[in-house]
């Protein structure tokens, strides 16, 4: 009798049994609809489904092949695995970028995030695409530690020339930043008056970006200040739920920002 760990590499060791089992537990399936839909040879999937029909995988019908409920008890366990070490995969070692706040999420919802970092004909590559994307947004929601100036001009034209709908959360330093350089307090001011911005009275962990139904991360290391090496953009669903969540909770522990608290321009 195998062990339970050859019954994982019988699985783990080949594709196309995952796509044939996988594709069978999703609705029963003939022979030649496999075939076609999975672009594989009689010959092989012959064999993937005689080692199906051994192991009490799978088991004929009059509609063609369906799963045992011991497959679709493995499936249960082995999917959300299969799609974990997807999403590791695609990370990269953007993994160790990754804020803390977005390790609380599920490796595996990462799978299909996008990834830009800076190129050597372009070091700014990251902070381009973010910006791209915020141009063309309708709706946006930051929640971050810091503001970046040309952000900020954009955002701010966004808001006050095409009133678009923009707020976001920013920690308490940001007050201390403008005091010491109140040119740059003239934005804030917009801001204020149109109520789009909060003060979190703490650290902000996370520089992130609503935009649309696409969520912006930024990834880095942090000592002092934070060392950005690249930009994830996800628009899957689990993503943009938590990022919102996140925003929520952290906007709903904040003061909006008045005008009282800025520096003269």
């Amino acid at each position: 009798m195998d062990s339970p760990l050859d019954g994982i590499a019988f699985l783990a060791r080949s594709e196309n049994r995952v796509r044939v089992l996988r594709t069978i537990a999703a609705e029963s399936q003939t022979r030649q609809k496999l075939r076609e839909d999975l672009s594989m040879s009689r010959t092989t999937l012959g064999r993937v489904l005689k080692d199906f029909e051994e192991r009490n995988l799978t088991r004929p019908t009059g509609q063609g092949y369906t799963t045992t409920p011991a497959a679709d008890a493995i499936l249960e366990k082995f999917v959300p695995l299969l799609e974990t070490m997807e999403g590791i995969q695609n990370l990269g070692e953007a993994i160790d970028w990754l804020p803390p706040p977005a390790h609380s999420l599920d490796y595996r919802h990462f799978r299909d995030a996008d990834i830009t970092t800076e190129t050597a004909e372009n070091p700014a590559e990251p902070f381009d695409r973010g910006l791209e994307l915020i141009r063309s947004a309708d709706t946006y929601r930051g929640l971050t530690s810091t503001a970046i100036p040309r952000y900020v001009d954009v955002l701010r034209d966004r808001l006050v020339e095409e009133a678009k709908d923009i707020e976001g959360v920013i920690e308490l330093g940001l007050l201390a930043t403008l005091r010491n350089d109140p040119e740059r307090a003239d934005a804030w001011h917009d801001f204020a008056e149109a109520g789009a911005t909060w003060i979190y009275d703490g650290h902000v962990p996370i520089n992130m970006h609503i935009v649309d139904e696409r969520i912006l991360i930024w990834l880095g290391e942090r000592d002092d200040e934070l060392k950005v090496h690249g930009l994830l953009e996800s628009e899957n669903m689990a993503v943009v739920s938590w990022a919102e969540s996140l925003y929520d909770d952290y906007r709903r522990e904040s003061e909006p920002l008045g005008q009282a608290k800025l520096p003269d321009v």
